[in-house]
């Protein structure tokens, strides 16, 4: 495969990642990846060695130890695409991989891709915790299955699986995400499942009570900033369903999402 870097802006993914730990569950899915992949790309943000934070002096010694493994391919703000041929630099993916879950280590690991020949195969930015897979077959999405069934986590087809109006709004579940147009604060707002935790149903009124934990934001701003997220953050707590096949069916996938996601509950 050319070592030209991908243009993920045409990326169409088959499933996306929905997980309480992103860390973990994405790990898993990386060390299957990366066994099949023939071909990787790391995109560095190297404004992010120079930073003061408990983790950038790993980065710093990651970096030196892996760097020469790597071909430089293209430089993209805000920093620098680079290739290896797998499973060759497999180990020093590994390195890199290990990086992702720390303040700087999310930001200098920037996006990592992984291809079997010309088609990508998965896809990771860890500091919005977004994991995209373009599966070749049913036998690498029953392996992520598997592979997951030890995290609070699943991957979903990035498809619209359902969609209603009620109470004068638009909604939708697709991928990894509840969405909602209309109402008179916004106009459309979209919640990740992974924050899902209960569904309770009323059979009587054909709705569906919802509750929620907020959305996680990595690192160290993040952590600061939930108490703020708090006030901003209002995923819906109740669906209401003009007919009954569409209550089931929403009932059902959500449900269903839980369940793969943390099989105790």
């Amino acid at each position: 495969m050319a070592a030209n870097p991908p243009d993920t802006t045409t990326f169409e993914p088959s499933h996306t990642l929905t997980a309480a730990d992103f860390h973990g569950s994405a790990g898993a899915i990386f060390e299957l990846a990366l066994d099949r992949a023939t071909d990787g790309y790391v995109g560095i943000d190297h404004d992010e060695l120079e930073m003061d934070l408990p983790d950038a002096p790993r980065c710093r010694t990651t970096w030196n130890a892996v760097r020469d493994s790597l071909s430089w391919v293209d430089d993209e703000h805000p920093g620098a695409w680079y290739h290896a041929s797998l499973p060759d630099a497999s180990a020093e993916f590994r390195d890199l991989w290990s990086l992702e879950d720390g303040d700087s280590g999310a930001f200098f690991l920037h996006t990592v891709v992984l291809t079997i020949d010309d088609e990508w195969l998965f896809f990771a930015v860890p500091h919005h915790s977004l994991c995209w897979l373009n599966a070749p077959d049913e036998s690498f999405v029953d392996a992520v299955d598997d592979a997951l069934a030890k995290h609070r986590a699943c991957v979903l087809p990035e498809k619209t699986r359902v969609e209603w109006t009620g109470d004068g709004r638009n909604y939708s579940i697709s991928g990894t995400s509840l969405c909602v147009e209309g109402g008179r604060l916004r106009t459309r707002g979209c919640y990740g499942l992974s924050n899902l935790e209960t569904v309770r149903a009323n059979e009587d009124e054909r709705t569906l009570s919802l509750t929620w934990q907020p959305d996680p934001i990595p690192g160290a701003v993040g952590r600061a900033l939930m108490s703020a997220m708090s006030l901003v953050y209002d995923p819906p707590e109740r669906l209401q369903f003009e007919d009954e096949a569409t209550f089931r069916d929403a009932e059902s996938i959500l449900r269903e999402i839980i369940e793969k996601r943390d099989p105790t509950v």
